[in-house]
């Protein structure tokens, strides 16, 4: 079980201006300060379940939590991963549904959760952390739109290549000998889930891309063999 943790200050949090939450005035930050819970996943653990019902918003300040989708086959898929200041749940809440899908630690992570009748409370004096949600909701959707057109225009190995410069940015560092290395948070089988694609087919781009000398696989350490030439492979946003 996940243990209480020492209670930290939301005004202190280093999430508290790019939450939602940050439009809410004092008053109503120090009220989440006092009825919050805050808890340590360890990673493995689980926040909630696919089909739990959701009694309220978390919000991880540290970690990462990953995002997932069991089939009707108990197959666990990884949808998307959560990045600290980021807030779960709140579109089951919203609905006044249980939840769509799972949550997971996958890095020793702190989370707060903020219960139901304290959000419905903050909802209604607060119109705007309604319409930060609903911005919210909206990135999510145009983020599964881009993502949806990378599965149908880009090869599996251009998505892995993307993917692997994303997790560099958050989790990668350049030795003193200047390797980049990766130190992955995830899976390969996650991996798979994160592109979009079959775990046989996402080892198979591994090795491809470890033929071409683009990157190196040991264990769960990535070695980006050559990132000035992922970068080139890789379409940049527009």
């Amino acid at each position: 079980m996940p243990t209480d943790s020492t209670h930290l200050h939301c005004q202190s949090c280093k999430s508290r201006h790019s939450a939602e939450w940050c439009c809410l005035s004092d008053a109503e930050v120090s009220l989440i300060d006092r009825v919050k819970v805050s808890r340590n996943y360890s990673p493995g653990k689980i926040i909630y379940y696919q089909g739990d019902p959701c009694d309220g918003i978390f919000c991880l300040e540290s970690g990462l939590i990953g995002i997932r989708r069991l089939d009707e086959h108990g197959n666990s898929t990884l949808l998307r991963l959560v990045h600290p200041g980021e807030t779960i749940g709140y579109k089951s809440f919203l609905r006044k549904a249980p939840h769509d899908n799972g949550a997971e630690a996958l890095m020793p992570s702190r989370v707060c959760f903020v219960d139901r009748s304290t959000v419905r409370g903050l909802l209604q004096e607060s119109p705007d952390l309604g319409l930060s949600f609903l911005d919210h909701s909206l990135r999510d959707l145009a983020e599964t739109e881009v993502r949806y057109m990378e599965s149908v225009t880009w090869r599996v190995r251009t998505r892995l290549l993307h993917i692997l410069l994303v997790l560099y940015e958050r989790f990668g560092f350049e030795t003193d000998t200047g390797e980049h290395l990766i130190e992955l948070p995830i899976s390969r089988q996650d991996l798979a889930g994160l592109t979009g694609t079959a775990p046989e087919t996402m080892s198979r781009t591994i090795q491809r891309i470890q033929t071409e000398g683009l990157a190196k696989f040991e264990g769960r350490t990535v070695r980006l063999s050559n990132i000035d030439a992922i970068l080139r492979d890789v379409p940049m946003p527009p």
